[in-house]
């Protein structure tokens, strides 16, 4: 079931209307993850992680599962993020993503 986004009420800010649902989202989420397994970077670990805020828009909490799933994608990428900026970054053993 797909919430409909009201034409009376202004969409919030992660809202994208190019990814209008949960599952378009989440499908874009898993490319680019899986382009960052193959080759990973600070520009992709920053793609996801918007991505993933973007995930906990309320036109995307369809379910319970969802927004959870949101929040623990939230705060795996933004931890990967903050890696990068930080002088023990180390690619080779990544725990996040284990």
């Amino acid at each position: 079931m797909q919430k409909q986004v009201s034409t009376l009420k202004a969409p919030s800010e992660l809202f994208d209307p190019e990814l209008p649902t949960a599952k378009e989202l989440m499908a874009a989420i898993c490319c680019v993850a899986t382009q960052y397994a193959l080759k990973p970077t600070h520009e992709l670990a920053i793609l996801a992680s918007d991505l993933a805020k973007k995930l906990t828009a309320p036109e995307y909490a369809e379910t319970k599962l969802i927004e959870d799933i949101a929040e623990r994608l939230v705060k795996q990428w933004t931890r990967i993020v903050s890696e990068y900026d930080s002088d023990n970054w180390m690619l080779a053993s990544h725990g996040t993503l284990q």
